[in-house]
C-alpha cells in the first residue's frame, strides 16, 4: 500500500507539472508508461513491474497518467506533449480502444514505437488507419469465461443473472461480458436477466444493480467486470438485504475484494498479473527501439482466484531446503498460496525420515487442511501419509512418489524419460563407446531409482558403452566429492559421469580440480539449478535436465485450490523436461 502510494504521488506531480522546463527537449533513449488510472492498485502494480525490470536492465523510464479511467482527451495530451519530446518508445494502457489511434498513428508516423498494454486498440480501425501495434495483456474474454463456469458450478446450471460491464467502447470490458455471457449460458438454464454498464465506478455500480434488482426482482448472481464496481455492486446487495442471498464476481484480484472473500461476500476474481504487463511492455519498448522485431500479440497469464481457499492451511513438508532444486519450488508454493489466500506453513526434513514422519503427524493434529509431501523415501514415509489420510486430510506428493499410501495426486516429472534423455545425449557426445560413471541419490526415493532405471535401459542400446561403477551420494554435493576423490585411483579412464542430480555433478568437479585432474569429456546432470546452468554455459559441464520445480511447486499449490473448490483432481501431473546444453 505505501508503494502505491509514492507511485500515486509521483504520477499526480507528471499530471499537474506534465512536462516542466528543465526536462530535456529529447528523450529519444527514453520510454514513457502512459497509464489509465492513478486510483488504481491495478495499474500502480503495473508500473512497479515496468519500473523493476526497467531498473535492472538500465532503461530510462518516465510514468504518466489520467485520474479516471475515462478521461480520453487528457490522454491523447500527453501523448501528444511526448511526440514533442521526441521519446524513443510510448508504451499505453488505452483508456478507449478507437479514440486513440489517431494520436498512437501520429507517434508511428515520427517514428516512436507504441507499445499497448491491457486493453486492445480496435483492430478494423487501426486497419483502415494503416497501422498495426503490439499489445500485451490477457485474453480477457478467457477471464469472462473462467468466471462464466465457476459460477455455472456453484448455481448447478440454474439461476438468474446481471453482467455489469465497463466503459463503453474499451475492448477489455466487452470481451470479459462477452466471454462470461457465452460460458454460463452455454448447456445450462442460466438466464441473463439485464446487462448494463458502469464505468468501471463502484458508485456508478451501486445506482445500477441497486435499479436492477429493484426492478427485475429475484437474482442469484451478478458478474461485473472489474473489482471496483463488484464493491458497488455488494453495496448494492448490502442495502437490499440480500447479501447472503447472492453471489458476486469481479476482475482484477484488488486487495479490497481479497478482503471480502476471506469473509465470503464476494465469491470470485480474476488476477490478470498486471506485473507481467509492465515488464513484458518495457522489454517490448527496447526491443522495438533496437530495430528488433516485437510479436503483435503477447499473453500474460489469468488465475481464477476463489473464496473456498482463503484461510485454507496447508503444510509444504520439503526433504531438504538446503538443497536449490527444493528451495525453488517451496518458493513458488509460497508465492502461489499467496496469491490463492492460503496460508502455507513449510517444513524441512532436512533429509530425516523421521524428522519429516514428526512434521506430518504434527501438522495433522494441528488441523492443517491438507498436506503437500515431498518425501524423504519412498518407504519409510508412507506411513505418516496413511496416519494423515486417516484423519481426512488429503495429501498431494511432489517430485518423489511414496510406495504405499492413497494420495489425492502426485506432481512431478517423468523421471525415467529425463533419465532416458541423459542417456541418449551421453551416448551421442560419446560417439557410441566409452565408460561411465554414474553417481545415485538417496536410495528407496522414487527419482533416483527411475532416473537410474531410465539411463540405464537407454544406454543398455549401446553396446559398447559400459557403466563401470554406480555409488550413492545422497543427492549431495560434498558426498559426491568424497565418491569421486576415493573413485579416482580405480577409475582414471572414465570418459563420462551421470549424476541423479546436479548438485553431485558438481561435487564430482569439485573432486576432479581439487585432485589436479581433468575431468571427463561428457558430464550430465539433472535439475537445471541454476549453478548448473551457468556451468553449461561455460562449458563446465555437458548439460542437465531441466525439470522446472517452480512450475511444481506451483502446481501443488493449485491442485489444492482446485480440491478445495471441489473439483475433480488427476491422480498424475506430469511436468515438462528439457534438456539444456551448451
Amino acid at each position: 500500500m505505501v508503494l502505491f502510494q509514492k507511485i500515486s504521488v509521483i504520477l499526480m506531480m507528471l499530471v499537474i507539472f506534465v512536462f516542466p522546463d528543465q526536462v530535456q527537449a529529447d528523450k529519444r533513449d527514453s520510454v514513457a508508461l502512459v497509464m489509465k488510472s492513478l486510483a488504481s492498485p491495478f495499474f500502480s502494480t503495473m508500473a512497479e513491474g515496468a519500473q523493476n525490470y526497467a531498473k535492472e536492465h538500465g532503461i530510462a523510464l518516465d510514468m504518466f497518467g489520467v485520474e479516471q479511467e475515462t478521461d480520453v482527451d487528457h490522454q491523447i495530451n500527453i501523448i501528444a506533449n511526448l511526440i514533442s519530446l521526441r521519446y524513443g518508445a510510448i508504451i499505453l494502457a488505452p483508456t478507449h480502444s478507437e479514440k486513440l489511434i489517431p494520436i498512437c498513428k501520429k507517434a508511428l508516423d515520427a517514428g516512436i514505437a507504441v507499445i499497448t498494454l491491457d486493453t486492445h486498440l480496435d483492430s478494423a480501425t487501426m486497419a483502415k488507419a494503416g497501422i498495426s501495434i503490439p499489445f500485451i495483456g490477457t485474453d480477457n474474454r478467457i477471464g469472462g469465461q473462467m468466471v462464466g463456469n465457476y459460477l455455472k458450478n456453484r448455481l448447478n446450471g440454474k439461476g438468474r443473472i446481471l453482467a455489469i460491464g465497463g466503459y463503453p467502447g474499451v475492448e477489455n470490458g466487452i470481451a470479459r461480458i462477452e466471454g462470461f455471457i457465452d460460458a454460463i449460458t452455454q448447456n445450462s438454464e442460466i438466464e441473463i436477466v439485464a446487462s448494463e454498464n458502469a464505468n468501471w465506478r463502484t458508485d456508478e455500480a451501486l445506482a445500477v444493480v441497486s435499479r436492477l434488482i429493484t426492478k427485475h426482482g429475484k437474482i442469484d448472481a451478478i458478474f461485473c467486470a472489474n473489482d471496483f464496481m463488484a464493491l458497488g455492486a455488494l453495496q448494492a446487495v448490502d442495502l437490499l438485504g440480500l447479501s447472503s442471498e447472492i453471489f458476486i464476481t469481479g476482475y482484477d484480484n484488488l486487495e479490497s475484494v481479497r478482503t471480502e472473500m476471506r469473509n465470503g461476500r464476494i465469491v470470485a476474481t480474476i488476477e490478470q498479473h498486471p506485473e507481467l504487463m509492465g515488464q513484458y511492455g518495457v522489454e517490448a519498448a527496447l526491443n522495438s527501439m533496437h530495430g528488433e522485431p516485437v510479436a503483435l500479440e503477447r499473453s500474460t497469464p489469468v488465475d481464477l482466484i476463489t473464496y473456498e481457499s482463503f484461510g485454507k492451511k496447508v503444510t509444504l513438508s520439503v526433504s531438504n531446503l538446503s538443497n536449490a532444486f527444493f528451495a525453488t519450488l517451496s518458493q513458488h508454493a509460497s508465492k502461489t498460496a499467496t496469491l490463492f489466500g492460503i496460508e502455507l506453513a513449510i517444513k524441512d526434513a532436512q533429509d530425516q525420515d523421521s524428522r519429516q514422519l514428526l512434521d506430518i503427524t504434527s501438522s495433522s493434529d494441528e488441523s492443517s487442511n491438507l498436506l503437500i509431501i515431498n518425501p524423504t523415501n519412498a518407504e519409510t514415509i508412507g506411513p505418516g501419509i496413511a496416519y494423515a489420510v486417516s484423519l481426512g486430510i488429503p495429501v498431494i506428493t511432489v517430485d518423489r512418489k511414496v510406495a504405499v499410501a492413497t494420495v489425492l495426486s502426485h506432481i512431478a516429472s517423468d523421471n525415467t524419460e529425463g533419465g532416458k534423455i541423459a542417456a541418449r545425449y551421453m551416448a551421442e557426445l560419446l560417439i557410441g563407446e566409452g565408460n561411465v560413471f554414474e553417481i545415485e541419490g538417496i536410495p528407496g526415493t522414487s527419482a533416483a531409482h527411475e532416473r537410474g532405471a531410465g539411463f540405464n535401459s537407454e544406454l543398455g542400446k549401446y553396446s559398447t558403452i559400459e557403466v563401470v561403477h554406480r555409488e550413492s551420494a545422497d543427492f549431495n554435493r560434498e558426498t559426491a566429492k568424497a565418491v569421486m576423490l576415493r573413485s579416482l585411483p580405480k577409475y582414471p579412464n572414465l570418459n563420462g559421469i551421470f549424476a541423479h542430480n546436479d548438485a553431485m555433478l558438481l561435487g564430482a568437479v569439485d573432486a576432479y580440480q581439487e585432485a589436479g585432474k581433468r575431468p571427463p569429456r561428457v558430464l550430465i546432470g539433472f535439475d537445471a539449478s541454476s549453478e548448473a546452468r551457468e556451468a553449461v554455459k561455460k562449458g563446465i559441464i555437458s548439460g542437465t535436465i531441466a525439470q522446472q520445480p517452480d512450475t511444481m511447486g506451483k502446481l501443488a499449490i493449485e491442485t489444492a485450490v482446485k480440491f478445495f473448490r471441489g473439483e475433480d483432481i488427476p491422480r498424475e501431473i506430469t511436468v515438462d523436461l528439457t534438456l539444456i546444453t551448451h
